[in-house]
């Protein structure tokens, strides 16, 4: 009987591994459809701006071998005139694992460039089978196969996961589970195999993102969890629930196989591990081998006693060196933007400048995983046991970084997916609401799918020339550094705000003064002065600190004449308007343009070209021929520079909205940007001209007097009396000018200071570049 029951049982395992696979490798289908429908629907672009130099120097790799990554070499393309050595700033690990694509597809007609759209997708993909065995490790097959399905469609995962996004999280998503999922099992037997491949696997991630400094510190607490938690098992008159020595074997061989990693490279290299970052690891060797040895030589329950004795010294020291980090961070003593993301004091204006670096906030937070956050909670009694407590420091400490840090959303995904799979498995066995837990996992697995998808169906960044909120697919970029490649002179180095360096040197093959790398402060802190300076000395920074003659700046605009329903609220108009009688002066037909409309451009950045030219040179402008005052205008750019958002100082609102507009023409960027010039290169017969002269919307409309000749910009308030436009229909509330200050002032400086009909850049600055088909992009040339 009992033969035949065994018997009976090898075929229901067959049929269940069967459905398992059959269930893994759907999903994993599934998961690859999403990651390259964008390439199938959009092209085979590659995303975004850092996948760009990854795939730069995957090429170099392939054509000068692997070496140099650990020996070094100069760039001299890249933050023109000093060059760079990427060996020393980013790592190989994004650069090796696109040409592991790459020469798998070579076979298949397959270059480079389409290897590594394809490459980020692949892994991201595989991820499904590493949350499946890193879950499999301390829950039931059952929830594993959930977190696969999570993973597969949750949008964290999918976020930086697509193909073309060839960087650095897709392949962390798939390695940190299969490394913690290793070590798990380095737990249960086999210390040493389980111990080295773990480590590999996440020792790898070293080599791929500096979030690895995370991974390193949650192995490393997670470890000194687990000796309290022996301890705390012991107190109570239990075993640890686990090997005490496997876990000493096993974090032995992760801290110092870890360390090889991490001092193999350039970047970081043997110093780092004298650093801050590796002071909980050192502490979870110390810990573990100490449990280890105390349990081997004198047994844990006398270990007990004497560890109560010395408890509150070695506690009130570990609390001290705890306590002195954020106060070095606070004086910037210790800095960077890894550290910034435990104690975001440390921050500098160049690590707020990146959108990826912002706080997160409520709503991004229920994008990612407000779905799962019941289950979630569920978790937690369930995971308080020695295999699941890793996965619970990891839920605890990523919530709180991702929290910091809007990017790190990403790197709280495997253990997000992970706990709610378990909470989701373990409330559905519940007789009572089982199948209410049943219907909300179901719904809440439609959110995602709903939630994948829009991402999925969204354009690349290049497709939609770098444009936000919402973006809008333009040929801009690539007509501009298409344009670049072509006509500039060979070698002849291009100046840009840091977003677009990469795009400049790999597509516009011309040298870029920065990038997103950001290494070089002092640099990107110049090229903000050189923008946000009056022309003349913006110039003369260009052409004689930063040793460049081209300038290049990005603006989107729209015209707001190509909507006819904003005519009736005076916004734009085909008819001469007279102002009053016998003055002789008339509203000419005009069409109102709206500045970052689609957002993204460098207007809105500008806040950030001030801050950082502030914070790298404060009062020492005077350098470059700037008054010291000019200094605190950059400190404090609102009310100088633009608008403010209330009513305190000079303001412009649309109907209820506070809008940021320029106050000062005469800057640099400022004149690149709202210069008419680059608008009338756009204003032909078969765009806008048939709608009359263009006019900003901070500017107001266009006005002449047919007795003298004289042209100004008329405020709106006073073209909504004479146009007759009824009060419900004026948008504009605000006003550049006083209250008390009507007529024919707008104290925007450098407005008038050419006309609206004969709009031209200072002399020595020539445009001689406006992008197709919008004019977002132009490029300029710096006469000297």
């Amino acid at each position: 009987m009992a033969l035949r029951s065994s018997q009976s049982a090898k075929p229901r395992d067959w049929l269940w591994t069967g459905v398992m696979a059959s269930s893994l490798l759907a999903t994993f289908a599934m998961a690859l459809y999403f990651r390259m429908y964008r390439v199938y629907y959009w092209g085979w672009w590659i995303d975004e701006f850092d996948p760009y130099i990854r795939y730069y120097l995957a090429q170099y790799t392939l054509q000068h071998g692997i070496s140099w990554w650990f020996q070094g070499a100069r760039f001299a393309d890249f933050w023109y005139p000093w060059g760079i050595d990427w060996a020393r700033v980013l790592i190989p690990g994004v650069s090796l694992y696109g040409l592991s694509v790459y020469f798998l597809l070579r076979p298949f007609g397959f270059d480079l460039w389409h290897a590594v759209v394809v490459a980020p997708a692949l892994y991201n993909s595989l991820a499904v089978f590493t949350m499946y065995y890193f879950v499999s490790r301390f829950s039931d097959k059952k929830n594993a196969l959930l977190a696969a399905i999570l993973a597969a469609y949750a949008p964290t995962y999918l976020q930086r996961g697509f193909g073309g996004w060839f960087d650095d999280e897709a392949l962390t998503l798939f390695l940190a589970p299969l490394g913690l999922g290793l070590l798990v099992e380095a737990l249960k037997r086999r210390p040493v195999l389980y111990g080295l491949l773990g480590t590999a696997a996440i020792g790898f991630i070293a080599w791929t993102w500096g979030a690895q400094f995370y991974i390193w510190n949650l192995v490393g607490f997670s470890a000194l969890l687990l000796a309290a938690y022996a301890i705390l098992r012991t107190a109570q008159g239990k075993s640890p629930g686990f090997s005490v020595k496997n876990l000493a074997i096993s974090y032995a061989i992760f801290y110092f196989l870890f360390a090889a990693f991490e001092s193999a490279v350039l970047r970081y290299g043997p110093h780092m591990l004298l650093s801050v970052y590796n002071f909980i690891p050192t502490l979870g060797l110390v810990a573990t081998v100490g449990l280890y040895l105390a349990e081997a030589y004198v047994g844990l329950d006398r270990s007990y006693r004497i560890l109560r004795r010395v408890a509150v010294p070695v506690a009130v020291a570990v609390a001290a060196v705890a306590a002195a980090i954020p106060i070095l961070a606070y004086f910037h003593i210790i800095g960077g933007k890894f550290l910034a993301t435990i104690l975001p004091i440390g921050r500098s204006a160049i690590v707020q400048s990146v959108a990826e670096h912002t706080y997160s906030t409520f709503g991004i937070e229920a994008v990612s995983y407000g779905p799962l956050v019941p289950f979630i909670i569920a978790s937690v009694p369930f995971l308080a046991n020695p295999y699941g407590l890793g996965l619970l420091a990891y839920l605890v400490t990523g919530s709180y970084t991702a929290v910091t840090e809007v990017r790190l959303l990403i790197l709280l995904a495997p253990a997000a997916v992970a706990a709610a799979a378990v909470g989701m498995g373990q409330l559905m066995r519940v007789r009572r609401f089982g199948w209410a837990a049943a219907l909300l996992a179901v719904i809440s697995a439609a959110v995602f799918v709903g939630l994948g998808w829009s991402q999925a169906t969204a354009p690349q960044q290049i497709v939609v020339s770098a444009t936000a909120g919402p973006s809008v697919p333009s040929a801009d970029w690539l007509d501009a550094l298409m344009w670049m490649a072509t006509r500039l002179p060979p070698n002849a180095s291009v100046a840009e705000w840091w977003d677009y360096g990469y795009w400049v040197t790999i597509l516009g093959h011309r040298p870029s003064l920065a990038d997103n790398s950001t290494v070089n402060s002092t640099q990107i802190g110049t090229i903000g002065l050189a923008f946000m300076s009056p022309v003349n000395i913006g110039e003369e920074i260009f052409a004689k600190d930063l040793k460049t003659d081209y300038v290049v700046a990005f603006m989107p605009w729209s015209a707001l004449c190509t909507n006819p329903s904003y005519k009736q609220f005076g916004l734009w108009s085909n008819n001469v308007v007279p102002l009053g009688n016998a003055t002789g002066w008339f509203a000419l037909p005009f069409c109102t343009l709206v500045p970052e409309i689609p957002a993204g451009g460098d207007f809105l950045k500008s806040y950030w070209m001030a801050q950082i030219a502030y914070q790298i040179y404060g009062e020492n402008v005077g350098q470059f021929g700037l008054p010291k005052s000019y200094a605190q205008h950059l400190a404090e750019p609102f009310g100088y520079f633009f608008t403010g958002t209330s009513q305190t100082g000079p303001f412009f609102a649309v109907g209820n909205q506070f809008v940021i507009v320029p106050l000062n023409l005469t800057t640099l960027l400022y004149t690149m940007l709202f210069n008419l010039e680059r608008v009338y290169w756009m204003w032909t017969p078969n765009a806008y001209a048939s709608y009359g002269y263009p006019t900003w919307i901070f500017a107001g409309v266009p006005a002449v007097n047919i007795l003298t000749g004289n042209e100004t910009f008329l405020p709106w308030l006073q073209y909504y009396f004479y146009a007759k436009i009824p009060p419900q229909n004026q948008p504009i509330l605000g006003s550049l000018c006083t209250v008390n200050n009507a007529g024919f002032c707008y104290p925007v400086a450098g407005l008038n200071a050419t006309g609206f009909v004969a709009a031209s850049p200072p002399p020595n600055l020539k445009l001689i570049y406006v992008s197709h088909p919008y004019g977002w992009v132009v490029v300029y040339e710096i006469k000297s």
